[in-house]
C-alpha cells in the first residue's frame, strides 16, 4: 500500500493547481501542412536539446514555468513510484526535499536571478542552476554507496 508522502502531496498540488488555473486555454490544431526539408531541418536546430541560459533568457513566462513544472512532474512521478528510499541511485529524494514549499514562480525567479546575475554562464544548463543553486545547498554532502 502506498504511503502518504508530505512533500510529493504539496508538490503535485501546486503543479496541478498552476496548470489549471494559469494555463494556457486549449485549441484543436489545424490539418498539419506537410514540411519541406529545409523547414524540418531549421525546426531541428530550434530545438531545446539541452536547454540553457540561452533559451531561458529567450523564454516566455509561461515556457520557464512549463519547463519547472514538467521537472517537478517527471521527479514526483519517480517519487510516487520510488520512494523516499529507492534501490537504485537518484537525485529525485534530494529534488523533492529541497524544492517542497518552493512555488513554481519562485523557481523561475530563482532560475531568473542566477541568469542575470551571471551573464557569462548563459550556457550553463538549465538543470544545472537548479541543482547546484536550489537542491545541491540543501541535500548535503553526497553519500557513496
Amino acid at each position: 500500500m502506498p504511503r502518504h508522502h508530505p512533500a510529493k502531496a504539496t508538490l503535485l498540488s501546486v503543479g496541478l493547481a498552476l496548470a489549471l488555473i494559469g494555463g494556457p486555454a486549449t485549441q484543436a490544431a489545424q490539418p498539419a501542412q506537410p514540411a519541406s526539408p529545409a523547414v524540418k531541418s531549421a525546426a531541428l536546430k530550434k530545438e531545446w536539446l539541452i536547454p540553457t541560459g540561452e533559451h531561458w533568457s529567450k523564454a516566455t513566462e509561461i515556457e520557464k514555468r512549463a519547463y519547472v513544472l514538467g521537472l517537478l512532474n517527471l521527479a514526483m512521478v519517480e517519487y510516487q513510484l520510488t520512494g523516499s528510499n529507492p534501490k537504485h541511485r537518484t537525485t529525485v529524494p534530494h529534488l523533492v526535499k529541497a524544492l517542497d514549499g518552493m512555488t513554481v514562480p519562485r523557481i523561475v525567479e530563482t532560475v531568473d536571478t542566477y541568469y542575470k546575475a551571471n551573464p557569462d554562464k548563459q550556457q550553463e544548463p538549465i538543470i544545472e542552476v537548479i541543482w547546484f543553486q536550489m537542491v545541491k545547498p540543501k541535500a548535503g554532502p553526497s553519500k557513496a554507496k
